[in-house]
Parts: structure tokens; sequence; C-alpha cells
């Protein structure tokens, strides 16, 4: 009788261990399943590859700019690799900011866009108005120069599934007044590709 009591109580011993260890096992597989079903990024957090919605976030502070980013996908299901140019430019989102900005400064006197863009609203606000927004700038400065100091980043919008063109920032001057925007395009390198204007 001792025996067998032994052997029962060995048994249900080494049985408990058993079925521990394979829960433990399958908790640990589910686990490593899910990692590997998301992807992390800067500013986002975590992105469930499944699930291609759009996000989007508010309120963050780029320089001196506060900032809306989103990101918005074609597929039903993201591929990680569309997200490694977007993770880059993320990372490096500060300096690349302010290379458009230097950009941006270099086309001014130049006949295109950026030009068109800041006489538009010399153009187009009133002089009191103008004044009045740009007092608190450099006054030797010539205008196009003063409204250009006060150009913010409001956006940035990603795009992975694009073949080429995956980022675009938006920068905008007279938010109040204006719904004109400063588009740049960036390629998967974070290089500008094109600058528009749009509203």
């Amino acid at each position: 009788m001792k025996q067998i009591l032994i052997v029962i109580i060995m048994f249900s011993f080494f049985g408990c261990g058993k079925n521990n260890k394979s829960k433990s096992n399958e908790k640990n597989a589910s686990e490593t399943e899910i990692k590997s079903g998301t992807e992390m990024l800067p500013f986002f957090g975590e992105i469930t590859l499944s699930n291609a919605r759009g996000y989007e976030i508010d309120d963050v502070k780029i320089n001196d700019n506060i900032v809306s980013i989103d990101l918005n996908f074609e597929e039903d299901k993201i591929n990680p690799e569309s997200l490694k140019s977007v993770r880059k430019i993320l990372n490096n989102i500060s300096d690349i900011d302010k290379k458009i900005k230097k950009q941006i400064l270099e086309y001014l006197d130049e006949d295109g866009v950026v030009k068109e863009y800041f006489k538009f609203h010399i153009d187009e606000i009133d002089s009191e108005t103008l004044n009045d927004y740009i007092k608190d700038t450099d006054q030797n400065l010539s205008i196009e120069l003063r409204l250009f100091s006060k150009t913010k980043l409001k956006r940035i919008g990603f795009y992975p599934d694009s073949p080429k063109s995956i980022a675009v920032f938006d920068y905008r001057v007279f938010s109040e007044l204006s719904d004109e925007i400063l588009v740049i395009v960036l390629d998967r390198n974070g290089e500008i590709e094109k600058i528009t204007i749009e509203s």
C-alpha cells in the first residue's frame, strides 16, 4: 500500500510539472506571435501589421513647431519593409525639418513655387494685417524673409505603400487667414522630391 501511494504521488508530481511547462510554452509561443505581428515606430508606438488602419497623433513638438503626424495605408495589411523608411524619417525628423527650412530659404529668391507661395500672401493680405503679423520679426529683412521666419511646420503625413513619395511635410504661414499650404514631398531616403502648393 505504501509503495502504491509513493507511485501515485510521484506520478502526480511529475504530471503537474509537465502540464505547467506545456502551458508556459504555449504562453511564450503566443507572446512571440503577438510581438512578431507588430512593429514599433517612434511617436506612434506599437503598430499592428494585420490592421492597416490610419494612425494619427497630435501635439508633437518638433523644433519650434507643434505638429500632427498621420500614417496612411492603401493595403489591408502592413508590410514591415514599408515601415523602414518611415522609421528612418521619424528618427531624424528634427534634422529633416531644419534641412527643409534651409532649402525653402534657398528657393525664396528664385522664381518658382516657394517665391509664389510667399508672394501670394504679400499680395492677398492687407498691409495693416501683414505688418501686424510680422511686427516681431527683424525689420531690416525683406517682407519675404520676415514671413519665412513665421512659417511653421504643421503636419507630416506618411504613405508607406507609395512606390516613391513616402512623406509630405506641410508648412504654413498666416494659418489664421490663409488655407494655402507649402507642401514638401520626400522620397524614401528622406530627400526632397518636389515642392507644391495646396489648399
